[in-house]
């Protein structure tokens, strides 16, 4: 997939964590790990916090700050 500039691996990933963006308002994380097709939590976890620069707890909590 280098149309997209990146990886097929990278750019699946960008496109989970994105989607996991918007099941985290209101689920908990453990399910959206889940259905975003992360084998577990933990690794889920890892992968936005590397993305995004915090947890999904902490961004989910942020978001609802500021609906």
């Amino acid at each position: 997939m280098r149309e997209f500039g990146m990886p097929y691996s990278q750019w699946r990933t960008k496109l989970r964590l994105r989607a996991s963006r918007v099941l985290l308002e209101g689920r908990p994380v453990a399910e959206v790990a889940r259905r975003v097709g992360y084998a577990t939590p933990s690794a889920f976890i890892t992968a936005f916090a590397r993305e995004y620069g915090c947890t999904p707890g902490r961004y989910a909590l942020h978001e609802a700050d500021s609906a």
